[in-house]
């Protein structure tokens, strides 16, 4: 266990969406002996409060729409959740999985193993966030190459250009204005497609008219 990972627990708010009883009030003492800032929450809440990091929910089948309901609402991201569970039967199952719980604390709830579920669960929670980030930051620079492409393509066939001399024309307007290189040729692909679309109302325009004249 990390010192680093205890630490950030002590900056964690920690909500426990369970009963009102023993058990809600014995987990919410070890969590704060371990360091966390619990809040237990109970009946179901609609949404969960602001700044919420962890989520440690109990899935009780009779309360399967405010489940369904809490859960639609959560953010994106979500928090790191925990489901809390007494059964391992489908239905169960079903609501653990719809809930994106990234670690299961079985009951009757003891406090050995939870500050190791805890750890497990926020450091997958933390690893799936850089590859979301890692995800967003490929797709825009796949999506900026495809920009480049496209403006070279244009510029190709307005200025008779080859492939080499386009790029060292968008290189050398993206320098002059002082801007990346995929913004030059967006801005590019944005003038070449508004003229496009003014063409084809031009166009539209000159049908109507002639057809107007030889009524």
């Amino acid at each position: 266990m990390s010192y680093a990972f205890l630490k950030e627990l002590r900056n964690l708010t920690v909500v426990v969406v369970h009963p009102l009883d023993e058990e809600g009030a014995a987990l919410t003492d070890h969590l704060r002996r371990i360091g966390c800032n619990p809040q237990l929450v109970w009946p179901v809440p609609e949404q969960l409060p602001r700044q919420t990091h962890i989520l440690m929910v109990a899935i009780d089948d009779q309360q399967r729409e405010g489940l369904r309901k809490l859960f639609r609402s959560l953010p994106n991201p979500a928090p790191t959740i925990l489901a809390i569970v007494s059964y391992e039967n489908p239905a169960t199952l079903q609501l653990v999985l719809e809930s994106g719980a990234m670690a299961v604390i079985g009951r009757p709830i003891k406090p050995f193993g939870l500050l190791t579920n805890l750890a497990i669960a926020r450091n997958i929670w933390c690893q799936t966030q850089d590859l979301a980030r890692d995800a967003r930051r490929y797709k825009r620079k796949v999506k900026g190459e495809q920009v480049v492409v496209r403006a070279k393509t244009i510029l190709m066939a307005q200025e008779k250009l080859d492939e080499d001399r386009a790029h060292r024309e968008l290189r050398a307007r993206a320098m002059q204005r002082r801007i990346a290189i995929e913004a030059m040729a967006g801005e590019i692909v944005s003038s070449y497609e508004a003229a496009l679309v003014r063409s084809g109302a031009m166009a539209a325009e000159n049908v109507l008219s002639d057809e107007k004249e030889s009524d």
